[in-house]
């Protein structure tokens, strides 16, 4: 298991079952001084099943913080005490026909709040609430046109949310946030690489807030004002294992603010 913990890093090896690649991480960032009062974790291999996972959690008062999927599984973050009030989703094989639903989501008052791509189909989480508003987003190729894209964004008084990949392209999605002041949006090669880009932010007063991975490619949005506090992130081989940790987590008082997964 690969740990950050604050500005320090350590590592320690894990034996690998066969069925995993070895060069491949499941990765929780977790804080403390957050606004939820519990969480819920869930997994499944299909959507069709994570599906009905979602509607249940909704019955039971929760709402979908963070989707994640990769290596096979459907994974989220479930809360209650967070920002979201109204929630729906959908998911669709083609790029175009679920950006269509993403404008009539818009048009009902709905934020994309998160979007993955997996198994062959695009699923993007609406939701209501307070500090949600206008989006823009952009489809593209080269991963390389993502600074100019920010950049873009930021003279729009935009900051970046979220970045996918998946079937080739690349999704950002864009927004307006009254409180937010301050971003960074780094790119790393490889999951060492980041580490070390996450000790020197966290250093300058910064907090990660958004880890995405595609394409070879790590990439950190880091902002100044989340009021997240004890910032750490797990790299972790075995799944697990990786669901240990998060209740090992739980239990000393943090809580599980994004998932990803990619390469090591």
């Amino acid at each position: 298991m690969k740990r950050i913990t604050g500005a320090l890093l350590v590592v320690a090896g894990l034996g690998l079952p066969v069925s995993l690649a070895a060069d491949h991480v499941w990765v929780g960032l977790f804080a403390k001084n957050t606004p939820f009062k519990t969480q819920g974790f869930e997994s499944r291999k299909y959507f069709t099943g994570f599906a009905e996972v979602i509607k249940k959690r909704w019955k039971d008062g929760y709402t979908l913080y963070d989707l994640e999927q990769g290596y096979h599984r459907w994974m989220g973050i479930f809360v209650k005490g967070g920002i979201y009030t109204e929630q729906g989703f959908t998911s669709r094989r083609d790029i175009e026909k679920f950006m269509k639903v993403v404008a009539v989501r818009q048009k009902q008052g709905f934020s994309l709040t998160d979007v993955e791509w997996g198994n062959g189909r695009w699923v993007g989480i609406f939701s209501k609430g307070k500090g949600l508003g206008e989006q823009a987003f952009n489809l593209f190729f080269e991963l390389d046109k993502l600074p100019g894209l920010i950049r873009s964004a930021y003279k729009q008084g935009m900051k970046l949310d979220t970045v996918t990949y998946g079937d080739g392209r690349w999704l950002a999605v864009f927004s307006k946030d009254a409180a937010w002041k301050e971003q960074l949006v780094t790119l790393s090669e490889s999951f060492e690489a980041l580490q070390k880009d996450l000790k020197r932010k966290w250093e300058k007063g910064y907090q990660v807030v958004n880890l995405e991975y595609g394409f070879s490619n790590w990439i950190a949005i880091y902002s100044k004002n989340t009021h997240f506090t004890h910032e750490s992130v797990d790299a972790i081989n075995d799944f697990e294992e990786y669901y240990r940790d998060i209740v090992m987590r739980w239990k000393k008082g943090y809580h599980l603010i994004d998932l990803a997964d990619g390469k090591d």
